[in-house]
């Protein structure tokens, strides 16, 4: 009996360290100047299409293997464009992944997303476009992700990026540039 108290105190004490560190995280993220853009921003109309160029704005602003997304309008859905490089990296950290597609410019397609108009998960005022990733094709790792985007100035996005820790609780990690 005093093991299952002992066991069920550590889990409790995991969950609660995982609630304030996700605040925390929140919080900072919350103070970015990026965040006054976002909730400035709107929904693009009409939705993006095509292939959007990335810019994160996530560990200082430090350059990445993702290239940006592309967008399919008609069927509200899209991917992430990954250089050859990021393609390894992810291939490893994703093994059973089956979706990852080599593009005509040598790029790598990956982990696909529907999109859908609603208000923000943080900023329940603002109405966003959301690229959700919880889908059966993609891994548990990237099904957690949720994407929000704005239309900052015409064809260029201000996104989002939220990580579900548990359900019902998003952490905001950092944000992300899309130009078309």
């Amino acid at each position: 009996m005093q093991i299952l108290l002992y066991i069920l105190l550590v889990v409790a004490a995991a969950i609660v360290a995982i609630l304030i560190i996700g605040s925390f995280i929140t919080f900072l993220v919350g103070r970015s100047p990026y965040q006054a853009m976002f909730v400035r921003g709107h929904v693009p109309d009409p939705a993006p299409e095509g292939f959007h160029k990335g810019l994160p704005h996530v560990l200082f602003d430090k350059k990445t293997p993702w290239l940006g997304k592309s967008f399919d309008r008609d069927t509200q859905t899209g991917f992430n464009i990954f250089t050859p490089t990021g393609a390894s990296i992810l291939k490893v950290a994703t093994p059973f992944y089956s979706r990852f597609r080599l593009n005509p410019e040598g790029n790598t397609d990956a982990y696909h997303f529907k999109t859908y108009t609603g208000k923000g998960k943080k900023d329940a005022e603002t109405d966003v476009i959301k690229l959700d990733y919880d889908s059966a094709e993609n891994p548990w790792l990237i099904r957690i992700i949720l994407d929000e985007i704005v239309e900052t100035a015409p064809r260029a996005y201000l996104g989002k990026i939220h990580v579900k820790l548990l359900p019902g609780f998003y952490v905001t990690i950092g944000y992300f540039g899309l130009r078309g």
